[in-house]
């Protein structure tokens, strides 16, 4: 049957019968008077039951509505009292008199307790708490236990304990509990079960005031946070169940008016109050909060530093990162987009209309700026965010517009210095005697070490410059060492030491190379080591390389000149040696005189420093001094600059014929000349500058004929679209880079605005457009 799975018991009333007429309905005409249901074929329920009960227990049955049952009963005696073990009992705990002698001796002393169960096998919850009432009988001190009935609990609840003495413990029946046992906020254990005793009724509460002569304690609450389904019931039976019409629901129910009637209802209140909020305030006017993200209990996490924006126009969020300087993260700074964030505990089910947005569309239960504070944690998406201060906008517009001040800027240096993780510290392992220092180092630090890099400033200055000195060993280890004799050689350049031995005739030792060249360091007194110097090396000094210490006890000549810091004086030998050596490379790399021109002159113009850098470029070290005497020597008519026709006179590849061995000897030198004109390096710059400036205003026009537009568009273009119809210096500089992306130097720039300006500005450095016409109509040939 239907009832028959419910607890509580319903009553059926039957309004068509009167009053006097309390007589039971006919045979038939109730399927519980009906032994066999002729129609149906089904058996009755009543048939089951004990012969003394003749109706389905489950329910009681009013046939006129008068307060009588089918028995005969009264409706005030329930089934409660039916179920009651002592009817005399619950009698003397109604009519019991405290103000006569013996008036309570049958009274019963009612206590609300509750006693908590595990539960092994559920995913929801681990415990359950049971609500009883204790019942203790002051007739033969006994004790029963009923348990309160719960809706939908799914458990059996009725009576636990029915009316019995109870032992304190097994092993001695003999002592018995008594109503002393029963404290307020405490427990009794009673078989096994721990019962903690919260209140008692107000009867009992007079009981032990006037019989006692005891105060009892206030009642206890009732402990919710262990209660965890009485909670809910009891949330769910307090909830209306009356449900308001949301903005989901509106939207189907336009979708199904709209296939059917073509008729829309009206919005939802929610997205009246959006499109309200949307027009109240400017397009992306917003809300700046200042947080910070601590993800420094992951691997690779660290303290991040972030901000807040609330748009008021429809109450998105969007969190950003504010990075540092050298902060070495790249990429986007966006940790959030703009979107809706959730309060926390809102469900976040899609529903069939937003399957296809991005993201969730939320209607209700987000966050708005209204619920912003400053000192407080928000979790959104899984990350907490700690809002420590807020913009000067922001905090005029909350007090001014929503009514909420907040609070000061929260100090956060603390909180930042906590768990600061500092740089990792690594020293390097104890030398092995194998390799350079630097090598030592690189391949303890990674497995594929890089090559060092030059210095190519240092290499230019010092190339080829070499101290050598005479030296001897200051602490002779076997006899004859103090005959020996060494060349130490340092190589500027690249700081290393090469060691030679000077022959000895009959002295017992192998002469040659004593060491290869090397870098070495030298041993400071705190223990620490640094590489050699320039400076270490000196007449009467001592050098340490490798234990053995040298004593410097003379120099070279040249040696001398490069630590006196002189420029050597070219000299007629050496003037003829560089014209030879000049001549044999160009032979060795270049097999026509046109494409040697055109390789030592990219830009037209051969002079002396184009000389110098070819011969550099063969591993020959030359002075400017030198590269001015040699270009005087190779074209004696020229002023600086060496044209093709001079070149082709004086070294001539194209046929092997005109260059015989002769030729590339001392002796085809007949006469140098060694006579000084420094008027050559102006002339070779000058002729160098006119030929960059022709290379520019070339490269200039082809940019201009390449672009699109006419001239008068790329004028007012490249001219900032000026109200004077006019081209000013400054803004046609910034035009270069910006608009037509010239990458040259400062030098190439400002020749370029001469190019252009010079002899054609007016007193305020500006051009006209007739001026830059003529400019663009020029011959482009060099």
């Amino acid at each position: 049957m239907k009832n028959s799975v419910v607890r509580t018991q319903p009553t059926r009333r039957y309004e068509n019968f009167t009053l006097e007429n309390n007589l039971p309905l006919c045979i038939g005409a109730n399927f519980h008077d009906d032994p066999i249901c002729f129609n149906t074929l089904r058996k009755s329920h009543n048939l089951l039951l004990p012969p003394k009960v003749d109706y389905a227990p489950h329910t009681e049955y009013i046939y006129n509505g008068g307060g009588l049952t089918r028995d005969g009963k009264k409706r005030t005696q329930t089934a409660v009292d039916e179920e009651s073990d002592d009817e005399d009992v619950f009698n003397g705990w109604t009519i019991a008199n405290f103000d006569v002698p013996n008036g309570a001796k049958d009274y019963v002393v009612r206590f609300l307790a509750y006693f908590i169960e595990n539960i092994p096998e559920s995913s929801t919850e681990t415990a359950i708490v049971r609500k009883v009432c204790i019942r203790y009988h002051l007739q033969d001190n006994s004790i029963s236990i009923i348990e309160a009935k719960q809706d939908n609990s799914g458990i059996l609840q009725s009576k636990i304990l029915s009316r019995r003495q109870v032992p304190k413990r097994m092993d001695e029946i003999n002592e018995l509990i008594t109503l002393d046992d029963f404290k307020i906020g405490g427990s009794i254990e009673i078989f096994k079960r721990k019962y903690y005793i919260l209140d008692m009724d107000m009867r009992s509460r007079m009981y032990y005031k006037k019989i006692r002569g005891e105060e009892v304690p206030d009642s206890l609450p009732w402990p919710g946070e262990l209660d965890k389904f009485g909670t809910e019931m009891e949330a769910q039976r307090s909830k209306s169940t009356h449900r308001l019409a949301t903005s989901d629901d509106m939207d189907r129910k336009r979708a199904i008016e709209q296939q059917l009637t073509g008729i829309y209802t009206k919005h939802a209140t929610e997205d009246i109050l959006a499109a309200q909020k949307f027009l109240k305030h400017n397009i992306n006017e917003h809300l700046t909060f200042f947080a910070l993200w601590d993800d420094r209990e992951n691997l690779k996490g660290d303290l991040r530093f972030c901000a807040i924006r609330i748009y008021l126009e429809n109450d998105t969020f969007e969190i950003v990162e504010r990075r540092p300087e050298n902060s070495g993260r790249d990429g986007g700074t966006t940790i959030l987009g703009r979107q809706r964030v959730p309060r926390p505990g809102v469900d976040l089910q899609k529903t069939r209309f937003q399957e296809h947005t991005f993201g969730v569309v939320m209607k209700r239960d987000f966050l708005v700026a209204d619920d912003m504070q400053i000192g407080e944690t928000y979790i959104i998406h899984g990350r907490p965010y700690y809002i420590y201060d807020a913009d000067s906008f922001t905090r005029e517009y909350m007090k001014n517009k929503i009514g909420i001040e907040l609070a000061p800027k929260v100090d956060i240096d603390p909180f930042v210095q906590v768990d600061l993780k500092a740089p990792v510290k690594f020293y390097p392992p104890p030398p092995n005697g194998f390799g350079s220092e630097r090598e030592k180092r690189a391949n303890w630090i990674t497995l594929t070490a890089k090559p060092k890099r030059p210095d190519f400033a240092k290499i230019e200055k010092e190339e080829g410059r070499v101290l050598r000195f005479l030296a001897v060993l200051s602490k002779p280890l076997v006899p004859g060492d103090e005959k020996r004799k060494f060349v130490v050689s340092f190589h500027r350049a690249s700081d290393e030491i090469e060691i030679f031995e000077k022959p000895e005739r009959n002295s017992g030792f192998i002469a040659g190379r004593f060491l290869a060249k090397g870098v070495h360091e030298k041993r400071m007194p705190d223990g620490s080591s640094v590489p050699y110097s320039p400076e270490d090396f000196e007449v009467g000094k001592e050098v340490i390389v490798l234990e053995r210490p040298f004593k410097l006890i003379a120099m070279t000549d040249e040696t001398e000149r490069i630590l006196e810091d002189k420029e050597s004086s070219a000299t007629e030998t050496r003037v003829r040696d560089l014209l030879l050596l000049f001549k044999q490379q160009i032979q060795l790399k270049f097999l026509r005189v046109h494409e040697a021109y055109c390789t030592l002159a990219p830009n037209g113009v051969l002079g002396y420093r184009q000389v110098r850098e070819f011969l550099r470029s063969c591993s020959c070290t030359i002075t400017d001094e030198e590269a001015v005497l040699l270009v005087k020597n190779i074209a004696p008519d020229s002023t600086g600059v060496i044209s093709f026709d001079q070149f082709l006179k004086v070294v001539n590849v194209t046929f092997s014929g005109d260059m015989d061995e002769a030729s590339l000897t001392v002796r085809s030198v007949k006469s140098v000349n060694m006579s000084k004109d420094e008027s050559l390096k102006l002339v070779a710059s000058n002729a160098e500058r006119t030929k960059r400036r022709q290379k520019l205003a070339v490269e200039l026009r082809q940019k201009l004929i390449q672009r699109r537009g006419t001239t008068q568009e790329q004028f007012r273009l490249l001219g900032g679209y000026s109200t004077t119809s006019k081209m000013n210096r400054d803004v046609f500089r910034q035009s270069l880079n910006k608009i037509m992306h010239f990458n040259m130097s400062k030098d190439d720039e400002d020749m370029l605005v001469s190019i252009l300006f010079d002899d054609r500005a007016d007193e305020n450095g500006d051009i006209t457009y007739k001026q830059f016409q003529e400019f663009t109509d020029q011959d482009n040939t060099l």
